[in-house]
């Protein structure tokens, strides 16, 4: 099990450098569109590159999709931990799980309807680009796979370190008192 935790991981590190590879991108397509727009014309210079508009967009759209599911690994999404916290922590383990389960419950819809927007993006290209809508609507499905496996790895885990606290219990019952 702890190998496909380290894959997971891995793909995880890969996707975060993805992540900042295509904020990158993203800036310097901004800065081109800002220097086109503006400061190219008080030079006297008449440029156009429309393009940077609608490829920042849709690189945002990625950053964004891909960048939650890599943060749902460490469970960096926005959470109400209040709760669980509050209760005993049997009580607040099962609490967690569930709302586990419903998140995953959540990104499989997100799945299915992203594979719809895929589909629906075959017959459509970008305006500018001529880029077949389909790539951008992908962000979508994809970001909700890897939210799964991400949440998915996270309540495994979980119910690793569950098993091997108790365990540790059995083993030595004095641990319980301290």
């Amino acid at each position: 099990m702890k190998t496909i935790f380290r894959i997971i991981d891995v793909m995880n590190h890969a996707l975060r450098h993805a992540v900042g590879a295509v904020l990158g991108v993203m800036v310097v397509t901004v800065a081109i569109q800002i220097c086109v727009r503006f400061v190219l014309p008080r030079l006297g210079i008449v440029a156009a590159a429309p393009w940077t508009e609608e490829l920042a967009r849709y690189l945002l759209v990625w950053a964004v999709f891909v960048g939650a599911a890599v943060a749902t690994r460490t469970g960096a999404l926005i959470c109400m931990d209040s709760l669980p916290d509050a209760l005993p922590p049997a009580l607040g383990h099962i609490v967690r799980t569930f709302a586990l389960l419903l998140t995953i419950g959540f990104f499989a819809l997100l799945f299915w309807l992203g594979l719809r927007w895929v589909e629906f993006g075959l017959a459509e290209t970008s305006t500018v680009m001529a880029l077949p809508m389909a790539w951008v609507y992908a962000a979508m499905p994809v970001g909700a796979a890897v939210s799964i496996v991400n949440l998915a790895a996270l309540l495994f885990e979980r119910r690793l370190e569950r098993r091997e606290a108790r365990a540790a219990l059995d083993q030595d019952p004095a641990a319980s008192i301290v």
